[in-house]
């Protein structure tokens, strides 16, 4: 029914031998890529929704090793590190504002081989032998689990295969003592029986030092494997077990206070020695049959993340600092454990009822549980010592100690979905689909160890959502969509709140609201000059009600999530690729963003309520004393007219991709890459002193030989090759003492590497 052609940009690496076809009098073209992004193998192209697909040359040659590398990559996505252990992910303006709640729903959703991952700790492991990376840019209010408001990224690993033993290994050795070593092998153990086993060790030295302490931060220290097993008895039935777990211990990200005096930006003073520490466990099951009309579908997956970290939470060293400018903090240790369970059926047509339709069906559930423990120590004496503290110092609200917390916020969700294509002519069809969803969060809180005693908060949602869209085939190779998703997100609760109306105005609830999204997007798919140039573009407008972003309350130790009631968002992306040889291949994704709150809303920011805080505790006021609750809400401001947060207005990426036979040397390839990130407010608050985030500018290199009759490669990489001192993100902490650090992107690192194919 649907034209064979392939969505986004897709820059094909090995121009004769892999993603490339050859017509007979044009030269090469650009090929059809098939994706999973709509529950179904089809084409990209063919697709009338935004979605970049990054095959597993593109990986290689963008050295793309986690989430973090996909910044601009996709147009209109950012993915920025916050509080040096979480990932935030921020596609078309929309991001996770809520994500130091650890209940609350990313904005973007991640899918590993269709199962939904719901812990955001999940994001900082490392890519592994990898199939395709699938990007969708815009709501998915449909076929997707735990609606996402923002997008999704589907990861695609290598599957199994009946055919023979096959595999490959590399070593990467580089500066900062690195050494990557990566190995994979496909083993058919029967005809209807084969795994595919896969592991990666990554160090490497830090790239930034705490001349304070002696500590360097930034290291590398990681393990992960997985093992895939494949039963396939007949073709009617197959069944995947998956295993995947990650391992890392290091010392942990640098964060340099923005008042840090010490020079260079790799180097920082902090007082407080830091450690980080995840395990990650993913463990799935798919089974599916093949029923003639349908074919019926079953995920089953368990997860478990577990996470340590003790860090400086001021990022400063009292020493370097003015008295009573910065009260000392000390995160000693949060801990976190997150364990989930999914279930989703699906059917999906293979023949289209009536002649016209195709359709997909299903139900997802999830249930997640996450226990927290969190210790912070302040130093109220301004003397660069956390002192002992018993528990009637902290029953007396006294002691150098701060936020205490114990918590087990727990959420569950079931949703019913179904989406169809109808074909109306030959060369238009009409899509619609519909998602009902019921989303119920219970949290036991308990906060300073009984000082409040443990409160129990729940919240429920429920919330229809859907997608309508209209394509038009303008010609054989050209497509014209028009579409309106509504994208939904569930509220939650929070971890502490305002509780009295008396001295100030209540800022932070118990429980925060569900946000939604409506958007309009209209969109073009086209190939051109004989199928040697590849155009995509795609123009959409935002409606945002809700946002979930991170707020403070003017009493003191009472942060949370809030909802900002109305939001707007604009822009426009286009994708571009084009043969300018038959060796040589130019690639560019741009992304414009607009974004503004378009609606009244009263707002602390904490980094404006710590500086009445720390002034008034200078005086030697306590800091529970109504004086000091007052001077904080005195700093409440409307933020209506503000950007949104980790949303550049402009992003690129620019990439030439060449390909050369070196007679009987045998070939070489090679892919620069050029980046650019705009600069962005990274909080909601855009406050001058502490929000604005300069862009930056970052040039890569890879360059590939195969020697003929060789199963071997060498590589020579360059990352950032211009050495960018690029702030990949900042981040103020709502809960502690208002502090705000930097995060910066990697320096420049040059690497070689050899592999074997086997």
């Amino acid at each position: 029914m649907k034209n064979s052609r392939s969505l986004a940009l897709i820059l094909p690496s090995l121009l004769a031998a892999h993603s490339v076809g050859l017509a007979a009098q044009n030269g090469p073209v650009f090929e059809e890529v098939l994706v999973t992004a709509e529950k179904r193998t089809e084409s990209l192209q063919n697709l009338s929704q935004a979605v970049t697909a990054l095959t597993a040359e593109d990986v290689e040659n963008r050295q793309l090793s986690s989430f973090v590398d996909l910044s601009a990559i996709a147009p209109g996505v950012n993915v920025a590190k916050n509080e040096g252990f979480k990932t935030v992910i921020t596609i078309r303006g929309i991001g996770n504002e809520a994500n130091q709640n650890a209940i609350a729903n990313p904005s973007v959703s991640y899918h590993l081989d269709g199962v939904y991952v719901a812990s955001p700790f999940a994001l900082q492991t490392d890519f592994l032998d990898l199939e395709r990376i699938e990007v969708l840019r815009g709501p998915q209010g449909t076929l997707f689990g735990q609606n996402s408001t923002g997008g999704g990224i589907n990861v695609i690993t290598k599957a199994p295969t009946f055919d023979e033993i096959y595999g490959s290994a590399d070593l990467t050795l580089g500066e900062y003592s690195q050494v990557k070593a990566r190995a994979a092998v496909n083993l058919p153990l029967s005809d209807s029986l084969a795994a595919r086993v896969s592991v990666m060790s990554n160090k490497h030295d830090g790239f930034s030092d705490n001349v304070a302490n002696g500590q360097d931060l930034d290291d590398a220290d990681s393990i992960s494997a997985r093992a895939k097993v494949l039963y396939q008895p007949s073709d009617t039935f197959s069944a995947t077990l998956t295993a995947q777990v990650f391992d890392e211990e290091v010392n942990g990200q640098a964060q340099k206070g923005i008042y840090d005096p010490t020079p260079g930006a790799r180097n920082l003073a902090q007082d407080s020695l830091s450690s980080y520490e995840l395990e990650s466990q993913l463990y799935s099951l798919t089974l599916e049959w093949d029923l003639g009309a349908v074919t019926l579908k079953s995920l089953t997956s368990y997860q478990n993340d577990d996470i340590a970290i003790q860090r400086d939470n001021d990022r400063h060293d009292y020493r370097t600092l003015p008295p009573f400018f910065l009260l000392q903090s000390y995160f000693d240790p949060e801990t976190n454990e997150q364990k989930t369970t999914t279930q989703e059926f699906n059917l999906i047509s293979n023949e289209p009822a009536f002649g016209r339709l195709d359709w997909v069906a299903g139900i997802f559930y999830l249930d997640t549980e996450v226990d927290i423990s969190i210790l912070e120590r302040l130093d109220f004496g301004f003397d660069g010592v956390f002192d002992p503290f018993t528990l009637d110092d902290i029953y007396a609200y006294g002691g150098d100690v701060g936020f205490i917390s114990d918590s087990k916020p727990e959420r569950e969700s079931i949703s019913l979905y179904g989406q169809g294509t109808w074909s109306l002519t030959d060369r238009s069809r009409l899509i619609g689909g519909l998602r009902y969803t019921e989303d119920e969060v219970y949290s036991a809180v308990t906060n300073f160890y009984g000082r409040e005693g443990t409160e129990i908060l729940e919240i429920e949602s429920e919330k229809v959502t859907g997608r309508l869209a209209l394509e038009v085939d303008l010609g054989d190779a050209t497509m014209l969509y028009a579409s309106y998703t509504r994208g939904f997100k569930p509220g939650g609760s929070n971890l502490t709140f305002g509780r009295e109306a008396v001295v100030s105005p209540i800022v932070v609830l118990p429980v925060f609201e569900e946000e939604t999204i409506d958007a309009y997007e209209l969109g073009l798919k086209t190939d051109l000059a004989d199928g040697r140039v590849r155009l995509n573009g795609a123009a959409f407008f935002y409606t945002y009600d809700n946002l979930q972003y991170q707020a403070t309350d003017p009493e003191v130790f009472q942060g949370g999530v809030g909802n900002i009631p109305e939001s707007e968002i604009m822009g426009a992306e286009l994708e571009l690729g084009a043969f300018l040889s038959d060796s040589l291949i130019f690639d560019a994704r741009l992304a414009w963003l607009d974004t503004e709150i378009t609606a009244s809303h009263l707002a602390l920011d904490n980094v404006a309520s710590e500086a009445a805080t720390n002034a008034l505790l200078a005086q030697g006021l306590n800091l529970f004393s109504p004086e000091v609750e007052r001077a904080r809400a005195a700093q409440i401001a409307d933020v209506q007219g503000n950007e949104l947060a980790k949303t550049p207005g402009f992003t690129a990426n620019l990439a030439l991709t060449y390909s050369h036979a070196l007679a009987a040397w045998g070939d070489i390839e090679g892919t620069l890459s050029y980046t650019h990130r705009g600069d962005f407010r990274h909080r909601i608050f855009n406050n001058p002193l502490t929000d604005e985030v300069d862009g930056y500018d970052t040039v890569d290199l890879l360059v590939r030989l195969l020697p003929s009759d060789a199963n071997w490669r060498l590589e020579l990489i360059g990352k950032n090759l211009t050495d960018e001192d690029g702030i990949n993100a900042r981040f103020t902490d709502v809960f502690g003492v208002g502090a705000t650090g930097d995060q910066f992107i990697p320096p420049r690192q040059l690497m070689v590497r050899v592999g074997l194919d086997f």
